[in-house]
């Protein structure tokens, strides 16, 4: 809502089975993430399984209100996350009403690629395209999530969803790491090294876990000249050549797609 910027309705698709998806919404761990878990629904949505969740998250001083749906199948999951002020009770109804309107086509084929404006050759490497998530797209071997394969080979592609003009484009990429599960630190024989790909510029590194040592990680992230960055992000067991080898053939063919 361009004329409120604290009330939105956010759809993401995620590539794991409803059944272990809903396992994060339980009071204990809802109340570990600082949210407090107001009321949980059993729904059905077309033929899948549903829940609707409410709950209250404070957040800078200000107190939001979610009316969650969850939905899915053994496969994939999609959540619906509608944020608001607590206060505004009236808008609250509204969003709850238009999420519970969703309507699911299990029969509609779909290209997920369609939506995003870059491209890979998926034939580069021996990575399997696993879905779309959002702006971004998963590639592992397995097709599990979390994948199983021996070497642990995962990619994933994701576009910034802002625009910003960031001044220290080397620092901030590190800063990425901070947001990723586990703790990663820069591997030093490699350090930050500046990167072209198909004619945006940015930074490559590699990293290590600090609590798993055999997990490496390898991140390219490349900016835009409209303030979109791109993200590029493989992880695999330290040391495994054929792993990061793949994942480097897939991300040197990226590129923005022609208008």
């Amino acid at each position: 809502n361009p004329a409120d910027q604290t009330s939105m309705i956010m759809a993401v698709e995620i590539p794991g089975p409803y059944n272990e998806v809903i396992k994060g919404f339980n009071d204990e761990i809802l109340t570990t993430r600082g949210m407090e878990l107001l009321s949980k629904k059993e729904v059905k949505i077309a033929t899948l399984d549903g829940l609707i969740i409410e709950i209250n998250q404070p957040a800078g001083g200000t107190v939001f209100s979610k009316q969650i749906l969850v939905y899915g199948n053994e496969k994939e999951s999609t959540l619906i996350n509608g944020v608001y002020l607590k206060d505004s009770v009236a808008l609250g109804e509204r969003i709850k009403a238009s999420i519970l309107s969703t309507v699911v086509d299990t029969q509609l084929k779909i290209n997920p690629r369609e939506a995003l404006d870059y491209v890979v050759d998926e034939t580069a490497g021996s990575l399997k395209f696993h879905s779309v998530m959002g702006n971004g797209m998963l590639f592992n071997r397995d097709l599990k999530t979390p994948t199983e394969s021996a070497d642990k080979a995962t990619l994933i592609i994701q576009k910034s969803t802002v625009k910003l003009m960031i001044e220290d484009q080397k620092q901030f990429c590190v800063s990425l790491l901070k947001q990723y599960p586990g703790q990663y630190e820069l591997a030093t024989d490699n350090g930050v090294q500046e990167i072209e790909i198909n004619g945006l510029k940015g930074y490559e590194f590699f990293a290590k876990n600090k609590y798993q040592e055999n997990e490496e990680l390898y991140q390219i992230v490349l900016f835009n000249e409209n303030g979109s960055y791109y993200v590029l992000l493989g992880t695999y067991v330290a040391g495994n050549k054929s792993a990061i080898t793949d994942i480097k053939n897939v991300i040197q063919t990226f590129s923005i797609k022609s208008e």
